[in-house]
């Protein structure tokens, strides 16, 4: 009966892939509302996630076992049912709840165990799936390693799909609440179908066991050497999490990181390794050394990640590539290159950017990956009697090392070596398995020469690997001598010299520069001097210096916090100081300004103390996780945070954001650089706008303008407050509370985010 039904138990299983994709990628943007986004937060959400998993798979391999084929399949519809019952409601537990509690979560370990209490009852019923799913499918012995494999591809395939759809079609077009009770939707259905083959179906027939090849000492000795396995695959696992974090970063650089970026990446990558895993289940059914298959896989994703990059970055000079590549990169290559197509070149350029550079950063690695699992799979796994908790056993033990790897990549490596240190690290642990499979060559000959050659290879792409400034000034097309970077756990920050100024980028995105452009001078220095009595300012983004050290040239302010999420940014503002930046040595040895690295959101949230001044100097709107700092709900957290008379002042990009700040404060004002960018400002609050010109005239009188600013910025500031109507007041009027939810933003529908480009 089991073999006439496997199409449909693919097909459900590919879906269950797409919606426990698309749960967790809504799940995890939800909880960094309230948790934040900086890699503490983020970590703490990923363990949590991977420990259900990881409990989830140890449970369903031993109930697998214990409840044979036809009882896996009803308790796998039955976990499916609770994945749905509980994603149907999900949203208001991990928003409305999590909210009230926020505030007392201030240790990762607060963190990571409310975080596990509200995702282990999902997690876990994700985890029973495959081996649950495996014990009801496979009938012989024979089909382990392939069917298990392919039951892995298409579950992947359909996290793929998950990844696409849901990034690029259901968040922005229909929210998080609408997107996740589609995911819901589909594992309620899936449990309905199971259910109803479960209940048409007779009792399943045993099937005899047959003999497979050995590795090598018998079955009985075979059997106790299992645990080096699941050790290797735990190692594996964590070197594939950490290659997995620095492959999107790297493609997130040369994409210019927008809300699209990662659902593309992602998807990318789930696809590979499908792709991957469904040719590696072809063969291992046949291999008689699936050990040797495994960890040569294993070694050429180390190798194939190192080469990979060393031909992104030494193009061949076949068929004009390498006279193109050097043009690309020299005439603005992946940072400053539109996307405007004009002629066949732009077109070439597009592709090279958006399909071969991805593909060789992680296109083989990836595919390797995916391909090893049925090896392992099979090496481990090889009755019936015990496919379950074998299953189970291995796939927790890659969840612990994709724990230990992730946490070590981000809070270590990445810190302290940067990408290409920590590509090369990682890719060197890979260089292990290439010798084991040396070891593992039938003669002495072919061992020591498989040996040399594994080593041989590493240490040659090892040695021409390049440091991390130069593989970071490549990506942003500069000679090395024009180029820092300040790399840490959060963020790729760099300086870019241009002779006569600075420019800042974060994650290949241009920021601002050096010396301050007008308009965040303005920002960081118009409110301190509107407000009567100013004694703490918050600026949310260090950016270059200009917002928070503008804002603490008011004498009158007696503390400025400076909240920012990439630490990198602090250690380049103090190498400006050491360059001869006057205002940069300024604003560090201010005592009155404190220097925070953390996320602005939770900052707020964390802390119930007001704030004369906020100023949230944001990244564009149509940046990931962006949204957090343009919704409705955000502004209705910084108004909770205004001490009486406070004013609050952000870039205004779009109406849909006015909208928004309209609908929480009062009082508002919009004023403009033209300039820069046509760049609109708001300033809010909820008591009348104290903007009186020749008030503000005598307070900038207080200011050392001339220590302070240039004598552009001097000019430009004393025009700015000259003006008879430098700011226009929008008038609250009733109509903003008929407006159509859709010219809002909120943290459950951040439109902006997605559809910036299209309104």
């Amino acid at each position: 009966m089991f073999p006439r039904i496997r199409p449909i138990l693919f097909l459900t299983f590919a879906a269950t892939g797409f919606s426990a994709l698309t749960l967790q990628v809504v799940w995890q943007r939800v909880l960094s509302l309230h948790a934040g986004i900086d890699l503490l937060a983020a970590t703490t959400v990923v363990t949590a996630f991977m420990a259900g998993l990881g409990l989830g798979s140890l449970a369903g391999g031993a109930l697998a076992d214990r409840l044979g084929p036809k009882r896996s399949l009803l308790v796998f519809a039955l976990s499916n049912a609770g994945i749905g019952a509980f994603a149907w409601f999900s949203l208001w537990l991990f928003y409305d709840v999590y909210r009230g509690f926020a505030a007392r979560l201030d240790s990762a370990a607060a963190m990571f165990g409310f975080h596990f209490l509200l995702l282990v009852i999902p997690t876990t019923l994700m985890g029973l799936s495959l081996p649950l799913l495996a014990r009801g499918a496979v009938a012989a012995s024979r089909e382990i390693a392939p069917l298990v494999g392919r039951l892995y591809a298409v579950n992947t395939l359909g996290a793929a799909a998950g990844a696409a759809v849901a990034g690029w079609l259901l968040l922005g077009n229909l929210g998080f609440v609408a997107t996740v009770r589609i995911a819901a939707g589909l594992n309620l259905a899936a449990a309905a179908v199971i259910l109803l083959l479960w209940k048409a179906a007779g009792p399943a027939a045993p099937a005899p066991e047959e003999p497979r090849p050995d590795t090598g000492g018998g079955e009985e000795g075979r059997q106790e050497r299992l645990w080096p396995w699941f050790l290797m695959y735990g190692l594996t696992g964590a070197v594939a999490i950490g290659l997995e974090v620095v492959y999107f970063r790297v493609i997130d650089s040369i994409w210019r990181n927008n809300s699209y970026t990662f659902a593309t990446v992602l998807a990318i990558y789930l696809l590979l390794f499908a792709l991957g895993a469904a040719l590696g289940a072809r063969r291992a059914g046949k291999a008689e050394r699936p050990d040797r298959w495994f960890l040569w896989l294993q070694y050429g994703v180390g190798a194939s990640t190192l080469l990979g990059i060393l031909v992104l970055l030494h193009p061949p000079d076949a068929f004009g590539i390498k006279a193109f590549v050097h043009q690309y990169y020299t005439t603005g290559g992946f940072m400053h290159g539109g996307y405007a197509i004009h002629s066949a070149e732009d077109a070439a350029r597009l592709i090279y950017a958006q399909i071969v550079a991805p593909l060789l950063v992680m296109g083989a690695p990836v595919l390797l990956m995916g391909a090893s699992f049925p090896f392992i799979q099979a090496l481990v796994a090889r009755r019936l009697d015990s496919l379950g908790r074998r299953t189970g056993t291995l796939l927790f033990a890659n969840i612990c090392g994709n724990v230990l790897g992730g946490a070590l990549t981000g809070f270590v490596l990445l810190d302290r070596l940067g990408a290409a240190g920590t590509l090369q690290v990682l890719a060197g642990v890979l260089l292990l398995p290439g010798l084991a499979a040396a070891m593992r060559m039938p003669t002495a000959r072919l061992r020591a020469a498989a040996a040399i050659a594994a080593a041989g290879l590493m240490a040659a792409c090892l040695a021409v690997f390049p440091s991390n400034e130069r593989f970071w000034a490549f990506f942003n097309s500069v000679p090395l001598d024009r180029f820092e970077v300040a790399e840490d756990r959060a963020c790729v920050t760099s300086l870019v010299d241009e002779g006569n100024q600075t420019f800042l980028y974060i994650n290949g995105s241009w920021q601002n520069g050096h010396p301050y452009d007008f308009f965040h001078i303005l920002i960081g220095l118009l409110p301190s001097l509107m407000h009567e009595r100013p004694q703490r300012g918050l600026a949310v983004g260090l950016g270059i210096g200009s917002t928070a050290y503008s804002m603490a040239q008011d004498p009158r302010i007696g503390r400025v916090d400076c909240v920012e999420i990439c630490g990198g940014e602090q250690r380049l503002v103090a190498s400006l100081a050491g360059r001869g930046s006057e205002a940069s040595r300024r604003l560090l040895a201010d005592p009155r300004v404190h220097l925070e690295t953390a996320d602005g959101r939770r900052w707020l949230l964390a802390r119930p103390e007001p704030y004369d001044l906020i100023v949230v100097d944001a990244v564009r709107p149509n940046t990931a996780y962006a949204g957090n700092l343009y919704s409705v709900e955000f502004y209705e957290l910084v108004s909770s945070r205004l001490a009486p008379g406070g004013l609050f002042v952000q870039w205004v990009p779009t109406d849909r954001v006015l909208n928004s700040v309209r609908k929480v404060f009062r009082h508002v004002a919009i004023g403009e650089v033209p300039d820069y960018f046509a760049s609109r400002f708001i300033v809010a609050s909820h008591q009348p706008l104290p903007f009186h010109g020749p008030t503000l005239r005598k307070r900038l009188e207080g200011v050392d303008l001339e220590a302070s600013f240039n004598p552009e910025q001097r000019r430009r500031l004393i025009e700015f407050f000259d003006r008879k109507k430098p700011l226009q007041r929008v008038w609250q009027q009733k109509k903003i509370a008929t407006l159509p939810d859709d010219q809002f933003n909120h943290d459950l529908h951040p439109r902006d985010e997605y559809f910036l480009n299209e309104d």
